[in-house]
C-alpha cells in the first residue's frame, strides 16, 4: 500500500507513544483516522491535534473488552464505509518482577490487553479488511516476543503469543490480498514503563529509570518505520538497532542467547523479594 490518501486507518492505543505518532503521520499522509485508547483524556489530546479532514471516529475503551472491540469495528465500518489499515498497538507491561514472585492476576491483566486485545481487534476487523484488495493488518509484538527477558514473564508470554497468532494469520492470508504485519519494537521512548503495573513504588522508579536509559528509538522514528514497512509490503518489521541485534542473536543462537542476558545479572539479588 503506497498511498494512504482517504484510506481509513484504525489505531488502538493512540493516546500516547507510538499510537499517537502513527495518528499524526497517517494524518499527514491524508488518511481518515479511527482511534482508540483506554484513557479518554489522552485520546482526546491526540484527536484535537489532528486536522479536521483526518478525523473519522474515536472511542475510549479497554481493548481487553471483547464486546467493546466488536462494537468499535461495527461502528467504524458503518460510519465510514470501509476499513483499509488496522494497527493493534495498545499494550501494557509491569515493572521488573521475577516469575516466582509474579501473580496470576499479573498474567491475566497483561494477557487480556496485550493478547486478547490483539485477537479481538484482528478478528473483528478482518472481514472488513478483506472486502477489498490491499487491506493491511498490523499487530504490535515486541523484542520480548523474540526472546525471554528476566523479570518480564507475563509480558513475554503475551508478546510471544501475539507473534504466533500474527504469523499464523499471515500464512493463512497469503495470496488473499490482505497484508499481515508483525512488528517487533525494541526500546522506544514512550510512557509504557511509567504506566506499567506497579507492585513496588521504589522498584517502579528504578524500572522507569532503567527503561529510559535503554530506550534509544523515538516514537516518531518507530511510527515512520512501521508506515514504511506497510508501504514496502513487509510482513515482519523490527524497530531500532537493539531490535535488529536481538532478532539476529535469537535466530543465530536460539539455545544459548540467554548467556548474553545473564552477563551482569546478579542472580541472588535479582531473586530477592523486594
Amino acid at each position: 500500500m503506497q498511498n494512504f490518501q482517504n484510506k481509513v486507518v484504525v489505531i488502538t492505543g493512540a493516546g500516547s507513544g507510538i499510537g499517537r505518532e502513527l495518528a499524526r503521520q497517517f494524518a499527514q499522509a491524508g488518511a481518515k483516522l479511527v482511534l482508540n485508547d483506554w484513557n479518554q483524556d489522552a485520546l482526546t489530546a491526540t484527536w484535537d491535534e489532528l486536522p479536521e479532514a483526518s478525523r473519522g471516529y474515536m472511542k475510549a475503551f479497554d481493548v481487553g473488552d471483547r464486546k467493546a472491540v466488536e462494537d468499535f469495528a461495527t461502528t467504524t465500518h458503518t460510519s465510514l464505509g470501509r476499513v483499509d489499515v488496522v494497527i493493534n498497538n495498545a499494550g501494557i507491561t509491569q515493572q521488573i518482577t521475577p516469575a516466582i514472585y509474579s501473580t496470576i492476576e499479573d498474567y491475566e491483566k497483561i494477557i487480556q490487553v496485550n493478547l486478547w486485545g490483539v485477537i479481538y481487534g484482528s478478528l473483528a476487523f478482518m472481514p472488513h479488511l478483506r472486502e477489498h484488495d490491499g487491506g493491511c493488518l498490523v499487530n504490535i509484538s515486541s523484542v520480548f516476543g523474540l526472546m525471554g527477558c528476566p523479570g518480564q514473564a507475563p509480558y513475554c508470554a503475551s508478546k510471544f503469543a501475539v507473534r504466533g497468532f500474527t504469523e499464523t494469520l499471515r500464512v493463512e492470508m497469503r495470496g488473499t490480498g490482505l497484508q499481515v504485519v508483525c512488528v517487533h519494537p525494541g526500546g522506544i521512548k514512550t510512557n509504557i514503563a511509567r504506566n506499567a503495573m506497579v507492585n513496588n513504588e521504589n522498584g517502579h522508579e528504578r524500572f522507569v529509570t532503567r527503561f529510559d536509559k535503554m530506550a534509544k528509538t523515538t516514537a516518531p522514528q518507530a511510527a515512520t518505520t512501521i508506515i514504511n514497512g506497510i508501504k514496502r509490503g513487509k510482513n515482519r518489521v523490527t524497530i531500532g538497532p537493539d531490535a535488529s541485534f536481538i532478532d539476529r542473536i535469537t535466530r543465530l543462537m536460539p539455545e544459548s542467547y540467554e548467556r548474553i542476558l545473564h552477563r551482569g545479572l546478579d542472580r541472588a539479588k535479582f531473586l530477592t523479594k523486594r
